[in-house]
């Protein structure tokens, strides 16, 4: 990850920091109005973040992450340190069953929710119940059962050993049965560092810090988060409107007076998901799966070994960020004989090899490659996103070079779901969760969860025997193995070297424009989309 001459936040390999970005649309210096609305925030612990996602359904957590906002509003048994390890949050302590089915996890008895109201088992047993049956983005398919043992003591119940059930136990955000009612995602009360105060859709969410929180108290007293675009919350920092924005890489070349750029080290990747079936089949809902060119591997190899990744980080995130052939670089599960070295990267001879001698070629002379009677043409489809549309128009640019002619498609993720198990897609990644190998990689996710969960249908029986294996070992340091297996044995794998399920792009670094007077302490490495707001217990203004 290159340096620039700007601060540069530099972090361990860990989990979790933040989406954030700025507000206002009014770009240039900021003026005395804004310097003094700057300095009242400081002299009062007011702090003003803008962040790029609002989330349309609202603020419940047995509904999905929510990303940053679960952080802020709620909490969670367990969570990520800052070493990538679990460690206690409303847990006090916990066992495992003999065969690994029952988790029996005591809760610290000092927690309260923002209505004063204790926190208990009972809560617990409750949010479990109505996150596993809402259909929440948190796949909890693998509980059988959650119980309260006494006050301050839970139960769950495994349909079968899964080394990575602590994940979800670190992922879900505790409610208050007794108040989750209708309007409670409008409205929520949780038991994290911040009391939700007001909601104003489509501008902001206004916070204030839970005085009887039972870890350390923000300093910050009060947080406004507003939701913008990129653009405006550039403006928007640079105009001392807001405090802190997230920014892409073409934004930190310039020097703004009374800014510093933050370089927060991340594991989030980009990169396209093939359909890997032949087409002719539908699935329950009736979309077509599988397509004609991306089923075949040579096509998907010949991508893979033809992008050049330095010329992306370089060109594309203005050198924030390193090459990422694998979709796993900087994870203790990574096998790191499946990296594509750097004399290999970026090889368009080798491509054309590939394809030729897979029969691909140009026999009708219109400047496209084909097989069989099946021209190489697919289509790649994105949503909007940092870097997406231009890391899309790459893959293109590459493509023609083979003969391959690929259109490119912006669409939402409405009119993407129709089409997401028969053209490949370009996704954002990176999770510090080993099981996203699962969701990914393992046939048992076909039409499961998620529609992104193996969308592009990919199934190797050998990948999913290792896959199973790592599920059912007895922790995760035991399943290390198997995830490495999975990418490749030496005959089998999802990896470039094996069956080449995905082409990736770049590891992008999270850049952050802030206030000079700003300490966001040490913040956790992020994964796709962002935590910053993770730490929020440890950020002060100097």
């Amino acid at each position: 990850m290159k340096l620039k001459k700007h601060l540069s936040v530099m972090v361990t390999i860990a989990l979790t920091a933040g989406i954030l970005a700025g507000c206002a649309n009014t770009g240039g210096e900021a003026g005395s109005g804004d310097q003094k609305q700057g300095n009242d925030r400081k002299s009062s612990n007011e702090l003003i973040a803008a962040v790029t996602y609002e989330p349309e359904e609202g603020f419940d957590a047995t509904e999905s992450g929510h990303g940053d906002m679960t952080r802020v509003f709620f909490s969670t048994l367990f969570q990520r340190n800052k070493e990538l390890g679990m460690e206690n949050d409303l847990a006090e302590s916990y066992e495992v069953s003999e065969d690994r089915l029952t988790w029996t996890v005591k809760l610290r008895q000092d927690a309260k929710f923002t209505d004063g109201e204790n926190l208990t088992a009972e809560d617990v047993v409750y949010t479990y119940e109505i996150a596993k049956d809402s259909g929440s983005s948190i796949d909890l398919t693998m509980l059988d059962s959650v119980k309260q043992v006494d006050e301050y003591t839970v139960e769950f119940k495994l349909t079968h050993p899964q080394s990575t059930f602590i994940e979800k136990l670190a992922r879900v955000g505790i409610v208050p049965k007794h108040a989750h009612k209708e309007g409670f995602s409008d409205n929520p009360i949780g038991s994290g560092p911040y009391k939700f105060v007001q909601w104003d859709k489509g501008q902001q969410v206004i916070a204030e810090a839970n005085e009887d929180y039972y870890g350390d108290v923000p300093s910050i007293k009060k947080l406004t988060m507003v939701f913008m675009d990129d653009d405006a919350a550039y403006a928007a920092v640079k105009a001392g409107e807001v405090d802190i924005a997230s920014i892409p890489g073409s934004f930190a070349k310039e020097e703004v007076p009374g800014k510093k750029l933050l370089e927060l080290d991340s594991i989030e990747t980009y990169g396209v998901a093939y359909a890997t079936e032949k087409p002719g089949k539908t699935t329950s809902d009736g979309h077509p799966i599988g397509n004609a060119v991306t089923s075949d591997i040579a096509i998907r190899k010949a991508m893979t070994y033809a992008m050049d990744r330095e010329e992306l980080v370089e060109g594309i995130l203005e050198g924030y960020g390193a090459p990422s052939t694998t979709g796993l670089e900087k994870m203790p599960w990574l096998n790191e004989e499946t990296i594509i070295k750097p004399e290999e990267d970026g090889n368009l001879e080798e491509a054309k090899k590939i394809l030729e001698e897979a029969g691909w070629k140009d026999t009708n002379n219109d400047g496209t490659i084909d097989k069989g009677g099946v021209e190489a043409e697919f289509s790649l489809l994105y949503t909007d996103g940092k870097y997406r549309q231009e890391l899309g128009l790459a893959y293109v640019e590459v493509a023609k070079q083979l003969g391959i002619k690929v259109n490119l498609e912006a669409k939402t993720w409405d009119t993407i779901i129709p089409e997401i198990n028969s053209q490949p897609v370009l996704y954002g990644f990176g999770s510090g969760d080993p099981s996203e190998i699962y969701n990914l990689y393992s046939s048992k996710t076909l039409g499961v969860g998620v529609p992104w969960n193996n969308s592009g249908y990919y199934q190797n029986p050998k990948v999913d025997e290792y896959i199973d294996k790592a599920l059912q070992s007895e922790d995760e340091d035991a399943a290390l193995e198997y995830w490495k297996k999975a990418q490749w044995d030496g005959s089998a794998g999802f990896s470039p070297k094996g069956d080449c399920a995905y082409t990736w792009f770049v590891n992008a670094g999270h850049l952050y424009l802030a206030d000079e007077s700003l300490d966001i302490g040490t913040p956790v490495v992020q994964p796709h989309g962002g935590r910053a707001l993770y730490n929020i217990t440890e950020w002060k203004w100097k």
